[in-house]
């Protein structure tokens, strides 16, 4: 939610949407993809596609990009 102006900026001058659609669209999908804590978010997505792909060998990695680093989360 914190980036909106950047989002609808963004569909306007890249994707050639209108304003208030742009507005919209974000409004709609924001609080389904918004990021709070990281570490939180990337377990709950380890876990919920290990339940969607059984066979595929799922990890939790964090990359940040304030150094530059792939970090392996550990898990209780």
């Amino acid at each position: 939610m914190a980036r909106e102006s950047e989002f609808v900026s963004g569909l306007i001058e890249n994707a050639g949407w209108e304003k208030d659609r742009a507005e919209e669209h974000f409004m709609h999908f924001a609080p389904m993809f918004e990021v709070g804590n990281e570490k939180d978010f990337t377990l709950s997505e380890t876990k919920r596609l290990r339940m969607r792909y059984p066979k595929i060998m799922i990890a939790p990695l964090y990359y940040s990009v304030d150094d530059n680093r792939l970090y392996f989360i550990k898990e209780d």
